[in-house]
């Protein structure tokens, strides 16, 4: 719906990472998953990711693999390229949680309608937005923080997003079930919720759309054969 000069890009590294082989899929996959908002922008984290795919389809030709060419030290490599970029964007980052946010709403009270109370209309402590509000922060924070803080590691360590993850939605589900007989009961409109913020997550994303137009700036020329496809 929302395409633009990353869209273009992001679709056209996704087609030409499939020549690479399993490893370097994976090193790509790890590398990327440590380029959070809160690091680099999204428009310069795709010009890396066109960057890596080149790089890597040259190291398949002679024959040698990443960690040969960085000499085993993947963590200086990963902090070499954020460094040499742009940086985050303030405003990237802002919209990507109030996306985050509306589409956690949005999705929470359409599964609530459908399947809960199979209606469009029902009643509910106000605590639940906390609920809703807290998931959206976990995750925000969980992918663009720490992730990428362990994106790179190999092991047991890979796993450590998910495990803080999970006890942080341990908390807020105890915190929440605690402080729910205190929140008064209050009916809710859901048709009316769903509507504000559906159109809430339309607009934001619109706004997301402008702005990363305003990444790019006049630096499209390497992506203009794209725009033909």
């Amino acid at each position: 719906m929302f395409k633009n000069e990353v869209t273009l890009l992001k679709n056209e590294n996704t087609r030409q990472i499939e020549f690479l082989n399993e490893d370097a899929r994976s090193s790509i996959d790890g590398i990327m998953k440590s380029m959070s908002i809160f690091k680099i922008n999204s428009y310069d984290a795709q010009v890396i990711f066109r960057d890596l795919i080149g790089m890597m389809q040259e190291l398949e030709l002679r024959g040698s693999d990443l960690e040969q060419a960085v000499d085993s030290d993947l963590k200086s490599f990963v902090d070499e390229i954020t460094d040499n970029g742009a940086g985050p964007d303030k405003m990237e980052v802002l919209l990507g949680f109030l996306i985050r946010l509306t589409g956690t709403l949005f999705l929470s009270f359409g599964l609530l309608s459908a399947f809960a109370y199979t209606s469009l209309a029902w009643k509910a402590n106000s605590i639940i937005l906390l609920l809703y509000f807290g998931m959206a922060v976990i995750t925000f924070v969980t992918d663009g923080l720490i992730t990428p803080l362990f994106s790179t590691k190999k092991g047991m360590k890979k796993h450590i997003p998910s495990a803080v993850s999970a006890v942080l939605f341990m908390v807020l589900v105890a915190g929440v079930f605690l402080l729910n007989d205190y929140a008064a009961a209050s009916s809710i409109s859901a048709c009316s919720v769903l509507l504000f913020w559906g159109a809430s997550y339309l607009i934001l994303g619109y706004l997301n759309l402008k702005n990363i137009e305003r990444l790019a700036g006049g630096r499209k020329n390497h992506i203009a054969d794209l725009i033909s496809k």
